[in-house]
């Protein structure tokens, strides 16, 4: 069966990396021809004037040598943020357009495209790391979308369109995205999700509407939290929205820790360390406390604090390391002695691995856009919300992990989320 996937990739975050590779492995797995298409994201939709502007100033840089770069940013230091960065702070969540790249589209006809569109946006070994996982390992067959006819043509080679997994739904995560409604596929192709998440308490109003009608021809609706089923039902007048695991459980033990044999580290990795993978940094000071309280706590001293967004923040004294790419991250977690970190996905691999960790809330739960739904939902489900650092000096979140316990309850999820992801594809 042709499969078309349609998530957040590539992409910087991790967490985000591996549970698109996992579903594509697993359909992959299951004998279908998948492929992983995708856009970059606009939030507001540029002239081609900007946009030449933009691209000719990119050119430029793509062209300078790496010596010529270090001379500009002494004279100059820009920080750029990430456009989710600045989502959340606003009750009314940005609506992002589908991307008409006609230039770019001309362009990609040519050899030299991908060697220039390579050290546009992936500069530094971190993002060249993302590179190789996404295009070269052979992980993804990607297809890039520029125009409206290349919208037109994917629909019309495609037997089926799966969204998920991740935050893909959450209108506060980067904005309203409608590729990731499938708002381009008509009507007579079949659209199912698969573990997508709004990862919020309540569905915004400004964008109910355009929900509701994109999400009204998905045959079958799959997502990650519970609140999201009782949200959908509700919205689109349903009763089958079924609550499934994320994509990265579906994979064994086994098969991730074949996947971080992959990582090159360019460092020697302690014996004992603790792993510190903070997505956030609006509670850096509630971070930093926690991972003082877990050397104290443990009597482990080396801290390995792996950072995705290019950014200068280093917890309990530690090493900050940005090289790494999804192998790495893999690796690191899998052989760390405790686990701090603020993730979703750090959380299911922690699990995975059988660690013991803690884990602190990303947002404060009054915070607009806030992501802790999801979080509280996988802590109530394995019984585990003593193990959220609530900064308030008590000492729950040090007991230790039942994994007997957790391990027959995510298996039995697993299994029942196999089965659906099967009906949904078959039926």
């Amino acid at each position: 069966m042709k499969i078309k996937l349609v998530t957040f990739a590539p992409h910087p975050n991790f967490g985000t990396c591996l549970q698109s590779y996992a579903l594509n492995y697993v359909l992959r797995k299951m004998g279908n021809d998948v492929e992983f298409i995708y856009n970059r994201r606009e939030v507001e939709p540029l002239s081609q004037f900007t946009y030449m502007k933009i691209f000719v100033k990119r050119i430029m840089k793509a062209l300078i040598t790496t010596k010529m770069v270090k001379r500009i940013k002494k004279k100059k230091v820009a920080i750029k943020k990430p456009i989710a960065s600045t989502i959340g702070l606003n009750q009314t969540p940005y609506i992002i357009t589908l991307p008409q790249h006609r230039l770019l589209k001309f362009l990609s006809r040519f050899p030299i495209y991908r060697p220039l569109a390579k050290r546009w946006y992936y500069s530094n070994l971190q993002q060249r790391k993302v590179y190789k996982f996404t295009f070269l390992d052979g992980n993804f067959k990607m297809c890039r979308l520029f125009t409206q006819k290349d919208y037109v043509e994917v629909v019309k080679d495609a037997d089926l369109f799966i969204t998920g997994s991740d935050q893909i739904w959450n209108p506060f995560c980067g904005g309203y995205n409608p590729m990731m409604f499938l708002e381009f596929v008509d009507n007579g192709t079949k659209c199912i999700s698969y573990s997508s998440s709004i990862s919020q308490p309540e569905i915004p109003p400004s964008v109910k509407d355009r929900m509701t009608k994109a999400l009204s021809k998905f045959s079958h609706i799959a997502v990650r939290e519970q609140r999201s089923v009782e949200l959908l039902n509700t919205m689109l007048h349903r009763t089958d929205v079924k609550l499934v695991v994320d994509p990265t459980y579906l994979l064994s033990a086994k098969e991730w820790n074949e996947f971080g044999n992959k990582a090159e580290i360019e460092f020697e990795v302690p014996e004992k360390y603790i792993f510190c993978y903070f997505v956030g940094d609006k509670r850096a000071d509630v971070y930093e406390r926690m991972v003082q309280d877990v050397k104290s706590f443990t009597g482990i001293e080396k801290v390995i604090n792996l950072e995705c967004y290019n950014r200068q923040i280093t917890y309990g004294g530690g090493y900050t390391y940005q090289d790494a790419g999804p192998y790495e991250w893999v690796y690191l977690l899998q052989n760390a002695s405790y686990v701090c970190m603020d993730s979703f996905h750090a959380t299911v691999f922690a699990l995975k691995f059988h660690k013991e960790f803690v884990h602190a809330m990303k947002n404060a739960d009054s915070e607009t856009g806030s992501q802790n739904t999801r979080m509280y939902d996988i802590f109530s489900r394995y019984g585990l919300m003593y193990k959220n650092y609530n900064d308030d000096g008590t000492t729950e979140w040090q007991k230790t992990i039942d994994y007997d316990k957790v391990d027959s309850i995510i298996e039995s999820e697993i299994e029942d989320s196999m089965n659906y992801l099967k009906f949904e594809i078959y039926n």
